[in-house]
C-alpha cells in the first residue's frame, strides 16, 4: 500500500508540475479522491516518498517563482498573456521580475543553493531559471552549460534519482539514459496504458520534456538579452529543440485517447492537451515564437534551399501546436505570429510566378486562409470596438492583410468572397474604417455586387471628407491607447484618395452605360462627375501617374454623359471634351486604357472621327498591354472598318485563342501568346504581333523565375533585420490597377464576343452561307469552355418546372419540309441594325414550325391559310394562350401601344427613357434578299442537351401580349408542358447580376443565330432559335425584335408591328425596334392586292416621322438606319430639304461602318 501511495504522490506532483497549476487552490487529489492543496501536497509527498525532500522544494520553489513572474498579471491564468507593445519582437521584459519582486526572487535563489542536492541537474535547471528572472543571462548561461544533453528528455527524469537524501526508497523507475529524447517521448505515448503506475512513466516524460524545453528557451532568450545580443547563437539555441517540438506535437493527439488522469478529466480533444500539459504549451510557444521571429530576419522566403527552409518548418509547427491552445493563450503573441506566417505567404507568392508557387506551395492560399482565420480568432479576443477618438489599428491592419493574400492569389474576383467575409466581421470591431470601405468597394465591383460598392464608395467619402473637415479645424490628440487602438483622426492619404476615387468614378461610369433606366443613367453619370471633383481637390501635380488617370476619367465620363444624357445640345461638346481629355492622358503619361478609350472617342461619328488614327491608338494599346483581349477586339472591328478584311481576321484569331488560354485553368503557360505565323500572312500588324511573345516568354515569366532565384544577395526576409516592429501589411498592398483584372466569367463572355465578331466578318466577306456550319462550332465551344458557376438553364414565367430528363435526340433536332427554291426580289433599302436583317419576303412559304414543346404537331400555315394554334388542355384543367402565334387581326387593334407611341411624338416627349445598346449581333449588311430553303442545319440541341429542359414561354406570354386584355382565355390553347417532376430548388433562387448577364449573353447568342438562320432560309431554324433565346432571357427584347423579323420575312406586317411593339414595352426606344416599326409604318398598305395602287397612311407616316426624329435625337443619333428612314417620311411628307440632309447623314454614317457595334462587342469604357 506504501508503495501505491508513493507511486500516487509522484504521479500527482509531476502532474501539477506539467499542468502548470500555480495558483491553483486545489491543483491535485489524493487516492481517496479528496482535492489536495500545494501545502497538502508538498506535505504528503514528503511524508510518502522518503529521501526527496528536495525535490518537494524545488517543486516549491518553482511554483513561487511562477507567481512572482505573474504578481502583475492581469488575469489569473499566469499564461504570459501580457504583452509590451513598444517592441513585440524582441523578449523584452518577458520572464524577468520587476523590480519590486527582486528581493523575494532573490531569496529563492538563496533556498536552492542551499540545497544538499545543490549540484543536482534539476537544481542547476531551476536556478537558470531564476538567475534569468534575476536579469542576469551571463549567470544562467554558465548555469545551462553545466547540464550536459539539454535535450534528452529521459536524462531529465532519470536526474531527479540523483536527488535522493538515503536509500531507504525505491529507486525512481527509469530508462536508461542512452535513448534519445525524441524516440523515448515517442514511446512514451504510443506504449501507455490506463493504469496509474505507467500513466506516471507518462507525467513524468511531460515534465522532463517540459525542463528540456524550458531550459532550451532560456538559453537561446539569454543570447538575445546579451550585450551586444547574440541573434545568430540565439536562434541555433532554438533551432535545437525542433526535433522534440516535431515529435510531441506529431504524437500528442494519439495519446489523449488512450490516456488518464487523476487530475483532469478524460476528455479525447486537443484542448485536453492544453489543461494537462500547460506549462509545456507556455514554454513550447515562448520557444517557436522566438526562433519565429529571428528566422522571419534572416531567411529568405523566395529561395526553397535547406537555410531558408527553417522559418516554414518553424511557422508550420507553431501552427500545428496552436491547435491545442485556447483563443485566450497570450492572443497578442500569436497574433504576431500569425502576422509573420501570412506576411512569408504574401512576400514569397508576389516574388515567384504561379508556375513556382504551384510547384513549391501548392496549397498556400488554403493554409493562408486558415492562418487568417485564427487570426480573425485572436483579435476577437484581444481587441475591443475603439472609443470615441481612436482606432483599432489592428484589425484594421487585419483587413490590410487579407487583401494582400487575395491580390498575391491573382487578385481574381470570384475569389473575393472569403476577404468579403472577413471585412464584414471587421466592421463589428471598427467604427466608420475608411480602410475598410475602400477595400468593400473594390472587393464588391469585382466580385459582381455593384449595388454594395456604390454605397462603400458613399460610405468611403462621407467618412473621409468628414475626418479632413475635423483635422483642417483642430489638431488631433495623439495620446495612446490599450488593446491596438490609437488616437487620432481617421483620414486617408492624399494618394489612396485619388486613386479610390478614380476608381469609383469609372465605376459608376460603367453603371451609368449598362442601366437601362433613363433618370438613373442621368444620376449615376452625375454623381461620377462629383467624384471626379472631389479627387481633383486633393491632387497632387507633380504625380503625373494621378494626373493621366484623372484626365482618363473625366475623358470617359464625358463620353458617357453624351450617350446618357442623349440631349443633341450638347452632345457635340461633351464628345469634344472627351477626345481633349483623352489626348492629354496619353501625352501626360500613356498607358494601354488611355489609347484604348483615345481609340474609341476617334472611332466615333462626328467631325472628329478618324479611323487610321484609332487603329494606331488601339495598336498602341496591344503594345502596352498584350494580355487584355478587349484590345484585340477593339483592334479588329477597327481594321474591319476601314476595309482591312484580312488583318482584321487575323487580329480576331490572335484575340480568340489569347482569351481561351486564360480560360485554360491549370495551363502551365498562360501568359504566353499564340502562334502569329497563320494570322501575319497579309497583316499590316507586324510593328505589335511579335511584342507580347517577346515579353510574354523572354521577360515576363522567365524574367520571374530568375528574379526569384537570383535575389540572394538582396535577400527578401519577412521582417527587416532592423525592424522594430512588423512592418503594416499595408506595404504588401499593389498599386491599385487601372481596371480590376477580369474575372473566368469576364473572359468567357470577351472570348465569346470575339467569337461573335468573327462570325459576322466572316459573313460580311463570304456571305451568309460561309457561317452556316460554323455555329455549330460555337455551340460547342460555349459548351465546352463556358464557367462552371454560369447558370444558364431555362427560365419562363409562364413554365417553372424542370425535368430532369434531357431533350430527346429524336425531338431536339430541327425538322424543315423541303420547298423549291425561290427568287425572290425586293425594292427599297437593304440595311441592318446589328443583327436584324431586313429581308423582305412578298410570297410566303408554308413552314411547319416547330415549338419549344417536344412532341406537339404543328399545323403547316402561310399568308394565304389563316395560322391556327390547336388547343390542348393544360396540366389540371389549365388553359394557356398564345402571344405570337394567335389569329391574324388587323394592326389597328394594337390600340394601346399607339396611343403610347403618339403621346410620346404629339405631346412632347424629346428624352429618351432607356438606353439600347445592346440591340442585337451580327451585321451582314450583304445578306441575301431572297429566302433559300435548306433540309440541312446544325443540331443545336445535340451540342447543349445537358441542359435541363423547360418549355418555351414566347407563345405563353400574357403581360407582354399587346391584346391579352381582349381576348377570350377559354377560347385559347397550347400544347401541355412537359410532366411535372420534382422541382430543384436551385432553380428558385433570386437571380443577382452575374446571372441576368450570363443569360442575355446566351440569350444574344441565339438570337445572333437566329438571324443568320433567317438570312440563310431556314426559317423553322430562326423561330426555334428565338424561342430558345427567350427561355434564356425573358426580358431580352432584341427576342421580339428578331421575332418580327422572322413575320418580316414572312411578309406577315400584323405580327411584326405587333412583336416590335412588345419589344418596346420592354424597352421603350429600344432603337432596332423603333427603326424596324417605322419602317413598317412607312411601308405601302397591305389593304390592297394591287401593289399600283397601294398607298401609305399618312397617319403612320406622321407616327414614323415622330418616331425617328425623338429616336435620332437621342440614343439613335449614330445609326444611319434611322437617318435613312426619317429622310423617307420627310420625303412622303413632301419636306425635301431635310430628306436630303438625312440622306446625306446616313450616308456619312454607313461609309464606315464596321460588322458590329463596338459598344455592344467592346463597350464604351473599360
Amino acid at each position: 500500500m506504501a508503495h501505491l501511495k508513493d507511486k500516487h504522490y509522484w504521479t500527482q506532483l509531476r502532474a501539477t508540475l506539467a499542468a502548470g497549476s500555480w495558483n491553483a487552490p486545489f491543483p491535485a487529489r489524493a487516492p481517496n479522491g479528496s482535492p489536495l492543496s500545494w501545502s497538502e501536497l508538498l506535505r504528503k509527498f514528503n511524508k510518502h516518498c522518503v529521501g526527496f525532500s528536495d525535490v518537494a522544494e524545488l517543486a516549491s520553489q518553482t511554483q513561487a517563482l511562477s507567481l512572482l513572474l505573474g504578481a502583475n498579471a492581469r488575469d489569473q491564468s499566469l499564461d504570459g498573456n501580457e504583452t509590451w507593445q513598444e517592441n513585440l519582437l524582441s523578449p523584452s521584459k518577458e520572464c524577468v521580475l520587476s523590480e519590486e519582486r527582486l528581493e523575494e526572487g532573490t531569496t529563492g535563489y538563496t533556498v536552492l543553493q542551499s540545497l544538499p542536492s545543490s549540484k543536482a541537474e534539476p537544481v542547476k535547471l531551476s536556478l537558470a531559471y531564476y538567475a534569468y528572472a534575476l536579469d542576469r543571462p551571463s549567470e544562467c548561461l554558465s548555469l545551462l552549460e553545466e547540464v550536459k544533453e539539454l535535450t534528452d528528455v529521459q536524462a531529465r527524469i532519470a536526474a531527479y534519482g540523483t536527488m535522493r537524501s538515503d536509500s531507504t526508497t525505491t529507486q525512481l523507475p527509469a530508462r536508461s539514459a542512452d535513448v534519445s529524447s525524441s524516440s523515448s517521448w515517442t514511446e512514451s505515448l504510443t506504449s501507455t496504458t490506463t493504469t496509474a503506475p505507467e500513466t506516471g512513466q507518462q507525467e513524468s516524460r511531460v515534465w522532463g520534456a517540459t525542463e528540456c524545453v524550458r531550459s532550451i528557451c532560456l538559453r537561446g532568450m539569454c543570447y538575445e538579452r546579451l550585450s551586444p545580443p547574440k541573434q545568430k547563437e540565439a536562434l541555433s539555441a532554438y533551432l535545437e529543440a525542433i526535433p522534440l517540438m516535431d515529435t510531441i506535437v506529431t504524437d500528442l493527439q494519439g495519446s489523449l485517447a488512450n490516456t488518464s488522469s487523476y487530475n483532469v478529466a478524460e476528455v479525447r480533444s486537443p484542448a485536453a492537451s492544453f489543461a494537462r500539459y500547460r506549462e509545456l504549451w507556455r514554454w513550447a510557444e515562448r520557444l517557436l515564437r522566438r526562433a519565429i521571429v529571428l528566422a522571419s530576419r534572416v531567411c529568405d522566403v523566395s529561395i526553397h534551399d535547406e537555410r531558408n527552409a527553417i522559418i516554414w518548418t518553424l511557422l508550420d509547427i507553431y501552427r500545428k501546436s496552436s491547435v491545442h491552445w485556447p483563443a485566450t493563450f497570450r492572443p497578442e503573441q500569436r497574433s504576431t505570429v500569425a502576422t509573420i506566417h501570412v506576411r512569408a505567404f504574401v512576400l514569397r507568392a508576389q516574388i515567384l510566378s504561379r508556375e513556382a508557387m504551384k510547384t513549391k506551395a501548392p496549397r498556400w492560399i488554403s493554409v493562408a486562409r486558415s492562418v487568417l482565420q485564427e487570426l480573425c480568432a485572436l483579435l476577437s479576443v484581444c481587441t475591443r470596438f475603439p472609443r470615441a477618438g481612436e482606432r483599432n489599428v489592428q484589425v484594421e491592419d487585419f483587413v490590410d492583410l487579407c487583401v494582400a493574400v487575395w491580390e498575391a492569389d491573382g487578385a481574381v474576383g470570384e475569389h473575393a468572397g472569403w476577404v468579403i467575409d472577413f471585412l464584414w466581421w471587421a466592421t463589428r470591431l471598427t467604427f466608420n474604417s475608411f480602410r475598410i470601405y475602400r477595400h468593400m468597394t473594390r472587393l464588391f465591383l469585382v466580385s459582381g455586387d455593384p449595388a454594395l460598392a456604390k454605397r462603400t464608395l458613399r460610405l468611403y467619402i462621407q467618412v473621409v471628407s468628414k475626418a479632413q473637415e475635423a483635422a483642417a479645424s483642430e489638431s488631433p490628440t495623439a495620446s495612446g491607447a490599450s488593446g491596438g487602438l490609437e488616437a487620432g483622426v481617421e483620414m486617408d492619404s492624399d494618394r489612396q484618395w485619388v486613386q479610390t476615387l478614380v476608381q469609383g468614378s469609372r465605376m459608376l461610369c460603367q453603371l451609368a452605360v449598362q442601366e437601362e433606366d433613363y433618370g438613373k443613367a442621368v444620376g449615376l453619370a452625375k454623381e461620377a462627375g462629383t467624384v471626379i471633383q472631389k479627387a481633383k481637390t486633393r491632387l497632387d501635380a507633380d504625380d503625373i501617374m494621378l494626373v493621366s488617370s484623372i484626365q482618363l476619367t473625366e475623358g470617359v465620363w464625358h463620353s458617357v454623359v453624351a450617350y446618357t444624357e442623349q440631349d443633341p445640345r450638347t452632345r457635340s461638346t461633351q464628345l469634344s471634351e472627351s477626345l481633349t481629355s483623352l489626348q492629354a492622358a496619353v501625352d501626360t503619361f500613356p498607358s494601354a486604357s488611355a489609347y484604348h478609350h483615345l481609340a474609341l472617342a476617334l472611332s466615333r461619328p462626328g467631325p472628329s472621327r478618324d479611323i487610321q488614327g484609332a487603329i494606331g491608338q488601339a495598336r498602341a494599346a496591344v503594345e502596352a498591354e498584350s494580355g487584355e483581349t478587349r484590345h484585340w477586339h477593339l483592334l479588329g472591328l477597327l481594321l474591319a472598318a476601314a476595309g482591312d478584311w484580312k488583318a482584321a481576321k487575323g487580329v480576331l484569331e490572335i484575340g480568340i485563342a489569347m482569351a481561351e488560354a486564360d480560360l485554360v485553368e491549370e495551363e502551365p503557360d498562360t501568359h504566353s501568346p499564340p502562334d502569329t505565323s497563320r494570322a501575319a500572312n497579309g497583316m499590316n500588324i507586324r510593328d505589335f504581333a511579335v511584342t507580347p511573345q517577346t515579353e510574354a516568354t523572354g521577360d515576363d515569366v522567365q524574367g520571374v523565375n530568375g528574379h526569384a532565384e537570383g535575389s540572394n544577395n538582396q535577400g527578401i526576409c519577412t521582417i527587416p533585420p532592423d525592424a522594430q516592429d512588423i512592418p503594416p501589411s499595408s506595404s504588401l498592398l499593389k498599386p491599385v490597377p487601372d481596371q480590376p483584372p477580369p474575372s473566368r466569367q469576364e473572359n468567357f463572355e470577351y472570348a465569346l464576343q470575339m467569337r461573335m465578331t468573327q462570325l459576322a466578318l466572316t459573313e460580311f466577306i463570304e456571305g451568309t452561307e460561309g457561317v452556316g456550319e460554323k455555329w455549330l462550332e460555337v455551340f460547342h465551344w460555349f459548351r465546352e469552355k463556358r464557367p462552371s458557376t454560369m447558370d444558364d438553364r431555362r427560365q419562363s414565367i409562364d413554365s417553372r418546372r424542370i425535368s430532369q430528363d434531357t431533350r430527346p435526340s429524336e425531338v431536339a433536332s430541327i425538322r424543315t419540309t423541303q420547298q423549291p427554291m425561290t427568287s425572290m426580289q425586293t425594292q427599297g433599302f437593304n440595311s441592318s441594325i446589328d443583327g436584324h436583317s431586313v429581308d423582305v419576303m412578298l410570297t410566303a412559304i408554308p413552314i411547319k414550325v416547330t415549338p419549344a414543346t417536344p412532341g406537339v404537331s404543328t399545323p403547316e400555315f402561310g399568308l394565304d391559310s389563316p395560322t391556327t394554334i390547336r388547343q390542348h388542355d393544360g396540366i389540371n384543367g389549365e388553359k394557356r394562350s398564345s402571344s405570337f402565334d394567335e389569329k391574324d387581326r388587323d394592326i389597328s387593334r394594337g390600340k394601346k401601344v399607339r396611343e403610347v407611341l403618339k403621346n410620346r411624338v404629339h405631346k412632347g416627349q424629346v428624352r429618351i427613357t432607356t438606353i439600347s445598346k445592346k440591340i442585337g449581333h451580327g451585321v451582314g449588311r450583304h445578306g441575301s434578299l431572297s429566302l433559300k430553303r435548306t433540309t440541312s442545319a446544325p443540331d443545336f440541341h445535340s451540342v447543349l442537351s445537358q441542359t435541363p429542359y423547360q418549355a418555351s414561354s414566347i407563345h405563353l406570354r400574357q403581360y407582354h401580349s399587346i391584346h391579352a386584355s381582349q381576348q377570350d382565355l377559354a377560347l385559347l390553347e397550347v400544347p401541355p408542358p412537359p410532366p411535372a417532376s420534382t422541382p430543384d430548388p436551385t432553380a428558385r433562387r433570386p437571380a443577382n447580376h452575374r446571372i441576368r448577364k450570363d443569360r442575355r449573353l446566351l440569350s444574344d447568342l441565339w438570337l445572333m443565330s437566329a438571324a443568320i438562320f433567317r438570312r440563310l432560309g431556314k426559317v423553322e431554324q430562326a423561330k426555334a432559335a428565338i424561342q430558345e433565346a427567350e427561355v434564356k432571357d425573358e426580358d431580352n427584347p432584341a427576342v421580339w425584335v428578331q421575332l418580327g423579323l422572322y413575320y418580316v420575312a414572312l411578309s406577315d406586317n400584323q405580327r411584326a408591328v405587333e412583336a416590335f411593339q412588345k419589344a418596346l414595352f420592354i424597352r421603350p426606344n429600344d432603337v432596332a425596334a423603333t427603326v424596324y416599326l417605322s419602317r413598317i409604318y412607312l411601308s405601302a398598305s397591305e389593304a390592297s392586292t394591287n401593289t399600283k395602287d397601294a398607298k401609305v397612311q399618312p397617319e403612320n407616316v406622321d407616327l414614323a416621322a415622330g418616331l425617328l426624329s425623338d429616336l435620332t435625337r437621342g440614343a439613335g443619333w449614330d445609326v444611319p438606319e434611322a437617318w435613312y428612314f426619317l429622310a423617307r417620311a420627310y420625303k412622303l411628307q413632301g419636306r425635301r430639304d431635310r430628306e436630303r440632309e438625312c440622306l446625306c447623314f446616313a450616308l456619312t454614317l454607313s461609309e464606315t461602318r464596321g460588322v458590329r457595334d463596338v459598344a455592344t462587342a467592346v463597350g464604351w469604357c473599360l
